[in-house]
């Protein structure tokens, strides 16, 4: 005889499935005592690779922000380098027009200093003579000058004239 002949059918049938259920409870919780701290560190893991995922998507709207204001100043600088090409070359264009007018003045200062060197005519020192006076009343302005009146540069003209 043994020692289950001993309980009661139908207690011996309870007696089982209270076993088999503390057998399936010890399981659960060994299972659960097992997996629980790996579930806690695949959970922290899974928060410290959020934290990770969103201060990298920072990190990269940081970037771009940058890059388009890198981009800004890459345009800036390349409209100011436009601008001081075009005011090289309009300095350029200027000095090439001065340039051209102290040529001209140089080989005209030549020609100027000869005709100024030549005394006034008579004819043209008289047309601005005034009449000595300090009387206002006496005073007659001068008949204006007539086209012509001067005489083109040249020889110098006889004394008398």
């Amino acid at each position: 005889m043994s020692l289950l002949d001993l309980i009661p059918a139908p207690l011996r049938m309870w007696l089982v499935f209270g076993l088999l259920a503390a057998l399936v409870a010890g399981s659960a919780g060994a299972t659960w005592w097992v997996a629980s701290p790996r579930i806690e560190l695949q959970t922290q893991r899974a928060d410290r690779v959020e934290q990770d995922l969103d201060r990298e998507r920072d990190l990269t709207a940081l970037q771009a922000r940058v890059l388009e204001a890198q981009q800004g100043q890459f345009e800036r600088m390349a409209a100011v380098e436009l601008s001081m090409q075009q005011l090289g070359q309009t300095i350029q264009r200027n000095a090439s027009a001065h340039n051209r007018a102290l040529e001209e003045l140089k080989r005209n200062d030549k020609a100027i200093t000869d005709y100024l060197a030549q005394p006034v005519p008579a004819g043209l020192g008289l047309l601005y003579a005034r009449p000595e006076t300090t009387d206002p009343a006496a005073y007659v302005a001068p008949p204006t000058v007539q086209p012509g009146a001067v005489h083109p540069p040249g020889p110098r003209a006889a004394a008398g004239e």
